[in-house]
């Protein structure tokens, strides 16, 4: 392991005494394990020694969280305000955030793993994240905060500016999809975002809204690689109000092959509306939810223009968009527009 080159362990130390993680004790060691660079930052992967006074539930890893640009804000301003709301799990334990924008968070690879991408996860796997989102999505669900000084507030205006920005991609997109992309989907997507845009104007409704991870797909999941075992729910970069139904829609609708979400849909999403109502929330019925879902299966179809836009690989764009063209004629979307 080489030493580590970014704080040294007397500004560690500093660090977690002033966060409140360290009643007692100290580290003697820190040396880097790996590090990786992933689109929006770098991890560092940290062991730690401490001294013999020391808890002994102490991490003896971490994980250096730092952004490679300044799209990180969301995020830190997610772990400065709201991650305290929710325990651990399903939040990652986490100890601090520096003074330039890092996040320190325990490293849970010894004890948990996330599936291999594009591989959709186990039957109990779905089960689990679900469950997690129904958690997640309690906490905040209806809350007068939102759009106030949780998020920003939706209205006409700003959704269909929003929508019509990621239209004007879709040329240009056709155009260097080409024949991948058949004359009848062409002409779907431009009907979806040459209507009223009823499945983004829902947002102008209070009904249900709630802080949205924004990007639940599995990959963002930490499984136990031994069961039984907490799961936890990582990078939270992209939250933002919005329905429940959109982490789902999100989660099942823009990943997974036409028979696996088949297979698995309504099970989950049957799930989820029991698991809310085990968090005592009232007045969200099932047609709500099913609802909800198929107007966000329509927004779905954003995402492979979103992706494609920003240089992503051609696999997942391309992922993403025939999963999302799937759904939408499964569960007959064109009535919804």
């Amino acid at each position: 392991m080489a030493p580590y080159d970014g704080f040294s362990t007397r500004q560690l130390n500093d660090l977690f005494y002033k966060s409140g993680a360290f009643s007692c004790g100290s580290v003697t060691d820190v040396r880097v394990e790996k590090q990786v660079d992933t689109i929006v930052s770098k991890l560092t992967f940290l062991a730690l020694r401490y001294s013999n006074d020391s808890s002994p539930s102490l991490p003896e890893r971490l994980v250096f969280k730092h952004p490679l640009s300044n799209n990180n804000d969301s995020e830190l301003d997610f772990y400065t305000r709201l991650a305290r709301a929710l325990p651990s799990p399903p939040i990652v334990p986490w100890y601090l955030i520096t003074s330039d924008g890092g996040l320190i968070l325990q490293d849970l690879r010894a004890s948990h793993t996330n599936p291999s991408w594009p591989l959709p996860p186990s039957g109990s796997e779905c089960l689990q994240t679900v469950a997690i989102l129904a958690h997640v999505h309690a906490q905040w669900w209806e809350d007068p905060a939102l759009g106030v000084t949780i998020g920003a507030p939706h209205s006409h205006e700003s959704l269909t500016s929003m929508v019509d920005g990621i239209a004007a991609l879709l040329p240009s997109f056709c155009d260097a999809v080409g024949d991948r992309l058949s004359l009848a989907d062409r002409k779907l997507m431009e009907r979806v975002f040459g209507s009223s845009l009823k499945p983004w104007l829902r947002l102008t409704e209070s009904k249900a809204l709630t802080l949205a991870h924004g990007d639940a797909h599995t990959w963002n999941f930490l499984f136990p690689r031994k069961e039984p075992g907490p799961v936890y729910l990582i990078d939270w970069q992209l939250w933002h109000v919005d329905v429940g139904a959109r982490d789902l829609a999100f989660l099942i609708a823009a990943h997974w092959d036409g028979e696996r979400r088949r297979e698995l849909e309504l099970t989950l999403l049957r799930k989820y509306h029991e698991d809310l109502l085990a968090h005592h929330i009232a007045g969200y019925s099932w047609n709500d939810l099913w609802l909800d879902y198929r107007l966000c299966v329509v927004r779905n179809l954003t995402l492979p223009l979103i992706f494609w836009s920003r240089g992503m690989m051609e696999e997942s764009w391309h992922l993403r968009l025939r999963c999302a063209l799937t759904a939408y004629k499964d569960l007959n979307c064109e009535e919804l527009i």
